[in-house]
């Protein structure tokens, strides 16, 4: 069964739920009546593959509310309230990744931490 977009007609959420091409119902968390959306689809999301490598990084076990929306939705909405969580900020269009500073020390710094994680100095 294909996945489809519904909005509850009781509290407003939007949700994907598995359903039958001919379903135009569905059923909410809260129990209210859901009608479903035009979209494309999970199929033709051309960012999954980026949002599976981001859910890669997250943290399965931490209990703050941007991770655990993240990891339940990983959508692009929940990726920019993830990374405001953190304390990131996405690249705008058309910024380039800024040059790490002092050359290689940054590299020394990761491999000294890891040296020091492993008991070799």
């Amino acid at each position: 069964m294909p996945l489809y977009d519904f909005e509850c007609r009781a509290c407003g959420r939007v949700f994907e739920a598995m359903a039958a091409m001919d379903a135009g119902e569905g059923r909410c968390a809260c129990g209210g009546s859901a009608r479903r959306l035009v979209g494309v689809g999970r199929a033709y999301r051309a960012d999954a593959p980026w949002l599976e490598t981001v859910a890669a990084v997250v943290e399965k076990d931490s209990a703050r509310p941007h991770v655990r929306a993240f990891l339940a939705e990983p959508s692009r909405a929940n990726h920019r309230r993830w990374m405001r969580g953190e304390g990131l900020r996405p690249l705008e269009a058309g910024e380039a990744r800024p040059a790490p500073s002092g050359g290689g020390s940054v590299r020394r710094e990761v491999w000294d931490r890891f040296a020091a994680r492993r008991g070799r100095n």
